[in-house]
């Protein structure tokens, strides 16, 4: 009894009449009914709302056209059912289509011009306007707004613009949802893209992203490449991340990437605005995001900004300069003055009638600067109490001053060689900006061999353009190395101004002789003078024109050819005085020396002073006038003697004051034959001598054999 285990007891068996009754089973034709409903209707519904409507919003940009097309048609049809009168319409849709521009100006959504996207909504506006009158309901209005908007939508689905910038804003939206993940797996979590990203026609992308706690900018601008890489965007993509302009945090930055590498553009010359003074911006060109972009070398109640340009050759930066001084011959307060050490003037000759004043050679191009030196004390004469230590524009010209190829001037054996032009130019640049005088110089290479380092602390805007290396931009450009320059096309160029953290990506358009011909004769009359004061008290100002290369005097206007001409006989005569006024010194006779006429000597009578062969064909031919280079001048003693003993004499003569390069490769003589014949057998008898010495290899060469 005790050891057997009693079943547990089982509960009451449930009530039969509270059970719920079996469902009916369903009849044939009633499943039919629902599989058929289930399968044609309820699926493809449930398709197309869960999967095609994905589709369509992630194509939303490509159906824009039928969607505003329909928008306005449902507006037109429901003012007509509200008797809405036509002339209550035409303000309401001018206003929206005001807005429109505003916005797609603002914003740059399209890769079209804003303006035509106005014309198009304005179209669209007349035709709701009068279907509104006539009825929207009727069959010519709805075949008209049918055949419109087909015709829209098939030009928008085939414009290859159009397709390209939908392209861009898919690969946008996809960025903006993986750039987040990218940066918090490369350590740098919680930063958000916030706000709409901007994109360009040009495929320019901005990313405006909130940073936290503990992130900075300068701490992501050294992981470019890391996020490059994460987000599988081409390497230099990037171009930079910048402060938000929309707003003062520190916080909020914006990423600037770019979908391709940078390649050339073709910039029409067609600048919006021509400046009338100094004081107007000039224009330059356009930005990376296709807008205008303005300099400023003249700020009121400021005074004038240096700028300096650098780039390899074929950077476009001599056009760059050709650009300044095409656009600032219009202003009628401004003085030019160019100082051409590449080219001995050609590159400006066909605006020579608007210049003031042009050096092709380093000696030339010393006396500028020894005048621009001189002015400052003398402009700052005319200060006066109201002018706040700014001499305004206006009521004394502005100065303007273009320096193409400096390194003949600034570099570190042209300084050695000449010192005065480093003071004088530390002077200007540091001095003469209070007097609105703006230097813009341009060299190939920054570095101390090319300018001396002394003067890049004055110059307040730098351009950079296409470099050998990456480092050649570090003297210039702040930021340098998240900067490829070696990948820049010709006319495209780095801006940045002091006090600027990043750069401004700038394409410039290309200046003709034509175009600058064409403004020389209409500007000529515009060009202003000096003030007499301070022109009286220059030292080399009123025989400018008188060291002019005679290839160049054609181009000159007649007031500047009289100019040269008179400078000319001024200089002639001065010499003839001096020469006078030695010859009665060495006179013992007490009688007074008149001298009323000189006699040339032939250079045939000349060159017979010379007694070695070699060296009288080399001299003959610098004697002839004009430039000479290096290939006429080595010609001239080949196969008798090497480059090198031709290159050897021309140092030497260089080193005398005898010739001068303005240009690679091109030599100048700078003084008359009986000297320059006289010192080169002087310079050869150095060369000669130093030969002889102990320890010297003989005067032999290649082409000569020693005896």
């Amino acid at each position: 009894m005790f050891g057997t285990q009693q079943p547990a007891a089982l509960p009451p068996a449930p009530d039969q009449a509270s059970q719920p009754p079996a469902a009916p089973r369903r009849g044939l034709l009633e499943r039919a009914v629902r599989g058929i409903a289930y399968h044609l209707v309820w699926r493809p519904t449930r398709w197309a709302v869960t999967t095609e409507a994905k589709r369509m919003w992630r194509n939303r940009d490509l159906h824009t056209p039928w969607w505003t097309s329909a928008s306005v048609y449902v507006t037109a049809t429901m003012a007509h059912l509200a008797d809405v009168p036509w002339w209550a319409t035409m303000p309401a849709l001018a206003a929206a289509v005001a807005g429109i521009h505003r916005y797609l100006t603002k914003h740059d959504l399209l890769p079209v011009a804003p303006a035509t996207v106005t014309g198009a909504a304005g179209a669209l506006a007349a035709w709701a306007t009068t279907t509104i009158q006539t009825g929207t309901l009727t069959i010519p209005a709805a075949i008209t707004w049918g055949v419109l908007t087909l015709a829209t939508t098939a030009a928008w689905g085939l414009d290859r613009r159009a397709r390209h910038w939908r392209r861009v804003r898919a690969r946008v939206r996809a960025s903006v949802r993986t750039l987040p993940r990218v940066l918090a797996e490369l350590g740098y979590p919680r930063v958000i893209v916030k706000g709409q990203p901007r994109v360009s026609g040009s495929g320019r992308v901005e990313y405006p992203l909130l940073l936290p706690v503990g992130i900075t900018r300068h701490k992501l601008e050294k992981i470019l490449a890391e996020i490059e890489s994460g987000m599988h965007w081409p390497a230099g993509s990037v171009r930079e991340i910048v402060q938000d302009p929309r707003h003062n945090s520190a916080a909020r930055v914006i990423l600037v990437q770019h979908e391709t590498s940078i390649t050339a553009r073709n910039v029409v010359f067609d600048p919006p605005t021509i400046p009338a003074t100094a004081y107007d911006p000039v224009w330059l060109g356009t930005t990376d995001d296709d807008q205008p972009f303005y300099a400023t070398p003249f700020k009121e109640g400021y005074g004038a900004l240096h700028a300096f340009l650098a780039g390899m050759t074929g950077s476009a930066k001599s056009n760059l300069l050709r650009l300044i001084a095409l656009l600032y011959a219009h202003c009628p307060d401004l003085i030019i003055w160019v100082v051409d050490l590449k080219s001995g003037g050609v590159l400006y000759r066909e605006l020579l009638p608007r210049l003031d004043r042009l050096a092709v050679t380093p000696r030339q191009a010393g006396e500028v600067f020894a005048d621009l030196a001189a002015m400052v004390p003398l402009r700052a004469e005319l200060l006066l109490p109201e002018h706040n230590q700014t001499l305004p524009i206006g009521i004394y010209p502005g100065m303007l001053v273009l320096g193409d190829e400096v390194r003949g001037l600034w570099g570190k054996a042209a300084v050695k060689a000449r010192p005065q032009v480093l003071a004088d130019s530390v002077k200007v640049l540091s001095e003469i900006r209070a007097y609105n005088a703006a230097v813009l110089a341009a060299t190939q290479y920054p570095n101390q061999d090319s300018v001396h380092p002394t003067l890049l602390p004055n110059f307040t805007d730098a351009y950079v353009g296409r470099t050998r290396q990456r480092a050649d931009a570090q003297h210039l450009l702040r930021g340098w190395n998240r900067l490829d320059t070696t990948q820049l096309p010709a006319g495209a160029f780095y801006h940045q101004a002091a006090g600027q953290d990043g750069t401004d990506l700038i394409w410039t358009p290309e200046v003709t002789d034509v175009q600058l011909a064409a403004v020389a004769a209409d500007t000529a009359h515009l060009a202003p003078t000096l003030e007499e004061a301070t022109a009286s008290r220059l030292p080399h100002y009123a025989d400018r024109w008188a060291d002019l290369p005679d290839n160049l005097i054609p181009h000159l206007s007649e007031q500047q050819a009289l100019l040269l001409h008179e400078a000319r006989a001024r200089r002639k005569s001065t010499t003839l005085r001096k020469a006078d006024l030695a010859t009665a010194a060495a006179d013992d006779r007490s009688d007074r020396l008149e001298v009323s006429e000189r006699l040339d000597i032939p250079a045939e009578v000349i060159l017979a002073e010379i007694t070695d062969p070699h060296l009288r064909a080399l001299v003959a031919v610098h004697l002839s006038p004009g430039l000479v280079t290096t290939a006429e001048s080595n010609a001239a003693v080949e196969p008798h003697r090497s480059r090198q003993w031709a290159s050897e004499r021309r140092a030497a003569w260089q080193g005398r004051g005898l010739v001068e390069s303005p240009a690679k490769g091109k030599w100048l003589r700078i003084v008359g034959e009986e000297r320059f014949v006289s010192e080169a057998q002087k310079a050869e008898e150095e060369i000669r001598a130093r030969r002889a010495s102990p320890g010297e290899t003989p005067d032999t060469d290649a082409g000569e054999t020693p005896p």
